[in-house]
């Protein structure tokens, strides 16, 4: 009967948190962010180039008005062109320009921790995004092409900022940096290791 009353006090507890927070905005949120991303490691001697050709977009419920629940997917090509060559290619050679891509989609469970309360100016966060991608590994040279497609266990650490667009608004500024990790390896890639920053907006839905 103790541990009974006990689980329903608990529950009352959080029922009474997630209310609060519903005073301010409504806990379930979508946000869409514009992502630039540097490759490190062996990725970047596949393609050195930064990425400016990604995006992302994911869905968080507040459980309460700190912590968050949620999942989150996009996409980021990485590409380099190298100028014409002779390669080794199935025990032959050609002469061609080298074309390099990596295309990424990650479908990830996250969690976010925020640092300040719903009703403030700016409220920082921490997060860590864990679960798998597809990844697209394709080499060109001229018409002919080296492609592998498999999926990889990724996980992401996250540090950001969200900013209201006034007191209570439902839009919210974006802005973030993370981490990404994959043991992703392919030929000339050894594990997927970048750097990426995410700007964008998020919205709280009613």
């Amino acid at each position: 009967m103790k541990s009974l009353k006990n689980w329903i006090l608990l529950m009352i507890a959080c029922v009474g948190m997630q209310t609060a927070f519903a005073q301010v905005r409504s806990p379930l949120s979508l946000n869409v962010d514009y992502s630039i991303a540097q490759p490190l490691g062996s990725l970047k001697d596949y393609t050195d180039k930064t990425s400016f050709r990604g995006w992302t977009a994911g869905l968080q419920y507040h459980l309460n008005d700190r912590l968050s629940v949620g999942l989150r997917s996009g996409y980021q090509e990485f590409f380099q062109k190298l100028p014409r060559a002779v390669y080794h290619i199935d025990g032959g050679e050609i002469s061609a320009v080298q074309t390099r891509t990596l295309q990424v989609v990650p479908i990830l469970a996250t969690v976010q921790y925020q640092l300040a309360k719903p009703d403030a100016a700016v409220i920082p966060y921490v997060g860590l995004a864990a679960g798998a991608a597809s990844m697209e590994y394709n080499k060109f040279y001229g018409e002919f092409s080296d492609k592998y497609n498999n999926w990889q266990f990724m996980a992401s650490p996250e540090i950001g900022i969200n900013i209201p667009f006034g007191k209570g608004s439902p839009l919210l500024f974006n802005a973030s940096v993370q981490y990404t990790y994959s043991p992703y390896k392919m030929q000339e890639i050894t594990s997927y290791n970048v750097v990426q920053a995410n700007v964008g907006l998020r919205l709280h839905i009613n």
